[in-house]
């Protein structure tokens, strides 16, 4: 059943692949807004969802629309949010923010000076076992280290596809492990607090066809003193997604694959066990952002700003450590 709405939103998309068309189907399914799309044509993916389609911009901005949704590759973004808020339209832009620091400042003081809502997609922020996580840090006494691992096979992640031709094994677009698996930097610093420092190595090692790295070992540390390792790769065909967390009494460890939470003390072990169905992330996240925007509390989770931090700092690693 579609949630009534304190009015009817007139909804851009800027690129319409699969997590374009992820979002708007699940607009779709749950609120009665208006949904449009500009698109280039030089997308492989179908609009099979009846979206209005304009291929000009001046067609596209003449809708006078109240929120772009910025699902295009990564190495748009910042040109298409910037087209976007001359005109005053908010946003909803999908992780990564982008590929480089070029024009990111001028797009934070757009943002700031026209007092627009800006938000950045870190589904993974509304994944049960992640909330739980942050849940148990919030009340318990302060971990003293962690160690985070996403590790999986790129030719697997959509088997229909070559992978070859993704965006993520070219760097020029956006590709390879640092920003395409950045949810790993924003979750480490939500559940531990600001990232201070990353340092490390990343580079290129597996046989992939791919000009991107295909893995990145960081060592971060957080504000709050507490310090921790991050792996990522392209290459394990065993598929792992962990956040494991250390205490002077107890092990915690958090399985985003197979929804679980264990807890290992001296006197015993618990495991917790979450359900998370598929694109429960993605609903929770839409549910959050509307309610927010409809409320006008634009001071909300990853907003712009938030969010830039994070980017700089990954940016920073990316740019001054070793590439191997």
């Amino acid at each position: 059943m579609k949630q009534e709405n304190l009015g009817k939103l007139k909804i851009i998309f800027f690129g319409l692949g699969s997590i374009g068309k992820k979002h708007a189907k699940i607009i779709q399914d749950n609120y009665n807004y208006d949904l449009y799309a500009y698109r280039t044509g030089k997308g492989q993916e179908k609009n099979n969802l009846n979206i209005k389609e304009f291929k000009s911009l001046e067609d596209a901005f003449s809708i006078s629309p109240d929120i772009a949704f910025i699902t295009n590759p990564t190495y748009l973004h910042i040109e298409t949010a910037l087209e976007c808020t001359k005109r005053n339209i908010n946003l909803f832009i999908e992780k990564p923010l982008s590929h480089s620091l070029e024009k990111i400042n001028e797009l934070e003081k757009e943002i700031k000076k026209r007092k627009l809502f800006a938000y950045v997609a870190y589904n993974l922020r509304f994944h049960p076992v992640i909330k739980n996580l942050k849940e148990m840090i919030s009340k318990d006494t302060k971990p003293i280290y962690f160690r985070v691992i996403c590790s999986s096979n790129l030719p697997d992640w959509r088997p229909e596809q070559d992978y070859s031709k993704s965006y993520s094994t070219k760097k020029e677009l956006g590709g390879g492990v640092i920003l395409d698996l950045s949810h790993e930097f924003d979750y480490i610093r939500w559940l531990f607090g600001e990232i201070k420092n990353i340092q490390g190595a990343y580079g290129k090692i597996s046989n992939l066809n791919i000009n991107s790295e295909d893995f990145a070992e960081a060592q971060i540390t957080c504000n709050s003193k507490i310090t921790g390792n991050l792996h990522l790769d392209y290459f394990n065909p065993n598929t792992q997604r962990k956040i494991m967390i250390y205490y002077n009494d107890k092990y915690v460890e958090g399985d985003l694959i197979e929804n679980t939470i264990k807890i290992i003390k001296k006197d015993g072990e618990e495991i917790i066990r979450h359900k998370c169905k598929k694109n429960e992330t993605y609903i929770k996240q839409l549910e959050y952002f509307f309610e927010q925007y409809n409320k006008k509390e634009y001071n909300i989770m990853n907003n712009f700003s938030e969010a830039l931090k994070t980017f700089k700092k990954i940016m920073n690693f990316k740019n001054e450590c070793k590439w191997i």
